[in-house]
């Protein structure tokens, strides 16, 4: 951070913590970097207890880009426990969301997507974003945040995204009939005579769930 004379104690303490983690990360190579590789790290603890200290000391609205690209890198690879995420103030949701959408961070942006899914709920217009978000997963889950709200632009995105995915890639469409199904839309029995007609066994067994109404909230 070029100017990291100027930040405060608790930024530097984040900071150092992040980097002890990247020192980590650089001995897993990249083709190793997927599943829950980044839960290997021994000291998470030590980030979440800097971040906690930081969003306590520094207002995000006078973080510089160069915090901001930090702990977006953060959260983005606390992908599977989503604490930073979930930690983020909800009178700064939106600083940091914003942000999200022009970062490298698809990681980051899908938690960001579901944070924006809760109460109070004002980023409507960050979700359509990101439910246009190049990241397929960004877009999903941006979309059952768009459904909680009651958005009305949910059915049409939800549809949007069941024609543009393939048979062999059910989830899109297993994602679309959870927000018809979670919208009440008059089109979702439509859908499930659609899908039920899938080759794919995957999408015939959701069909199933959602008719029984086995589906996650």
């Amino acid at each position: 951070m070029s100017d990291a004379h100027c930040i405060s104690a608790a930024a530097r303490r984040f900071l150092e913590a992040v980097d002890r983690f990247k020192i980590w990360a650089s001995g897993t190579p990249e083709n190793e970097r997927h599943g829950e590789w980044e839960c290997d790290y021994a000291d998470w603890s030590e980030i979440y207890a800097s971040w906690k200290n930081l969003i306590a000391d520094t207002p995000i609205q006078q973080w510089n880009q160069a915090l901001m690209d930090l702990a977006l890198y953060a959260i983005a690879r606390d992908n599977e426990c989503q604490v930073l995420a979930n930690q983020v103030p909800r009178e700064s949701l939106r600083a940091v969301a914003e942000a999200a959408c022009t970062c490298s961070e698809p990681d980051a942006r899908w938690q960001l997507a579901v944070e924006l899914g809760e109460p109070p709920g004002d980023g409507e217009d960050l979700l359509l974003k990101l439910a246009n978000d190049e990241n397929e997963y960004v877009r999903r889950r941006a979309l059952q945040s768009l459904a909680r709200l009651g958005s009305p632009a949910a059915t049409e995105l939800a549809v949007c995204e069941w024609e543009q995915a393939g048979d062999d890639f059910p989830w899109s469409r297993m994602n679309a009939l959870w927000v018809l199904h979670r919208v009440s839309d008059p089109s979702l029995e439509a859908y499930l005579a659609r899908a039920q007609e899938s080759p794919n066994s995957l999408l015939r067994e959701y069909v199933d769930k959602v008719r029984r109404g086995d589906i996650e909230a």
